[in-house]
């Protein structure tokens, strides 16, 4: 539509070249045909005068007719970009650790990292998180080498909280972890982290609920002061008096002898994770 008002506005200009020209034509027979009648039909008075025809106007130059290209078309998009294919579960550490690359891991994460069979590990750690067990050996951070301090004053035994900080250093790399992008960057491996699961003779699907699960055992944590929990001593461990308390899965032990403080930033980051691995799951989907 745009080549067509621009074709028609091109012949309306050259029309009006051609008028111009034919104007000037015209007034230039006009004037010639006065200087021969003039001459034909002298005045009686005088002599006739001596008339000099005005020189001539060059002739307009014409005006091109600008005409307008074919428009370019757009370069093509670029191809999509190929799907690389996943790696086999036993050599996908390196593609682990590149995916991983760009978010700080701190210390503890890169230790984590430095073994091989990254998500068969981390696929054991959940199986038995999910349980309400704590797998020190598969990770990052090591049991408190010093036995938890308590506090005896004659009539009881409870925790001591000077106990607490030696948890400090646990929460803040946990707190400092940019879980979005973990998680995110861990999407695509999502496949290899189910069939790693299913060689517990595990539904693979079931991997996913898992996590949340081991999360859920964290948030549930109830709120107790230890220091107020009396420790009663059976055999050679010392155990809590109260059964509500021992009863607690292993898990959430370990979360009641961080402190309170310590407690209350861990179950808030499992909060935040369990949203995070949720919407992606469904955005997955």
């Amino acid at each position: 539509m745009a080549n067509q008002f621009h074709l028609l506005s091109t012949q309306r200009g050259a029309i009006s070249a051609a008028q111009a020209g034919l104007i000037v034509v015209l007034l230039l027979v006009i004037a010639g045909g006065i200087v021969l009648l003039t001459s034909i039909w002298p005045p009686e008075e005088g002599p006739a005068p001596t008339v000099t025809a005005p020189p001539l106007a060059p002739p307009p130059t014409p005006v091109a007719a600008e005409i307008e290209g074919p428009t370019p078309r757009p370069p093509p998009p670029p191809p999509a970009p190929v799907d690389e294919p996943l790696p086999r579960l036993e050599d996908s550490d390196d593609v682990v650790r590149d995916a991983l690359g760009h978010i700080p891991l701190g210390t503890t994460g890169q230790q984590y990292l430095a073994p091989g069979n990254i998500i068969e590990r981390s696929a054991s750690v959940i199986y038995l998180m999910a349980q309400g067990d704590v797998p020190y050996k598969l990770l990052p951070v090591s049991r408190p080498k010093a036995a938890f301090p308590f506090s005896d004053d004659g009539t009881r035994v409870v925790t001591d909280p000077a106990g607490f900080e030696r948890y400090d250093p646990l929460t803040q790399w946990l707190g400092s972890l940019d879980f979005e992008s973990l998680l995110s960057s861990l999407e695509w491996f999502l496949p290899l982290f189910r069939e790693a699961w299913s060689y517990y003779g595990e539904d693979p699907a079931a991997f996913d609920m898992a996590v949340v699960m081991t999360l859920d055992l964290v948030i549930a944590t109830p709120e107790i002061d230890l220091s107020e929990a009396r420790l009663i001593r059976r055999e050679a461990v010392w155990i809590f008096e109260d059964p509500a308390i021992e009863g607690l899965a292993p898990i959430q032990k370990l979360v009641l002898r961080m402190g309170p403080e310590n407690a209350k930033i861990l179950k808030a980051k499992a909060a935040e994770v369990r949203g995070l691995w949720l919407t992606q799951l469904s955005e997955s989907t």
